[in-house]
């Protein structure tokens, strides 16, 4: 039931266009090539291994569970718009943003042919052991 969860909560994310403020450029949730971390899904798995932190509170407290995340994948690449979506607190909700926000530049999305600033969710994993 909560893996049953999670799938529903990362794939609702793609069911609608994003709403954007006036001034700013719109996103999609679904475009022709969804945008790609540089060294595609397994390697977004060996970044987040790499990289993440277990924060101490975290650790002291013995939580585990998800923290979800969504962002934006720029035109360019870039990361932008970082925000919980599931929150696990403890400090590891901070982690995630840190996480994100250091990633390398991903392969844009684009839309009939063209880079489109894309959003994205992603589930982060804390687990003890």
């Amino acid at each position: 039931m909560k893996h049953l969860f999670l799938l529903t909560a990362f794939l609702c994310t793609f069911a609608f266009q994003g709403v954007q403020a006036q001034d700013e450029e719109p996103f999609f949730v679904v475009v022709d090539q969804m945008p790609e971390f540089p060294t595609g899904q397994q390697g977004l798995g060996d970044y987040i291994k790499s990289n993440l932190s277990y924060p101490r509170t975290a650790l002291d407290a013995k939580v585990e569970g998800i923290v979800i995340a969504s962002f934006i994948v720029e035109k360019n690449g870039s990361i932008s718009n970082v925000e919980i979506v599931r929150s696990l607190g403890y400090g590891c909700d901070e982690e995630v943003i840190r996480l994100i926000k250091m990633m390398p530049k991903w392969k844009p999305g684009k839309k009939d042919g063209k880079a489109v600033r894309v959003k994205l969710s992603i589930p982060v994993q804390f687990k003890r052991g």
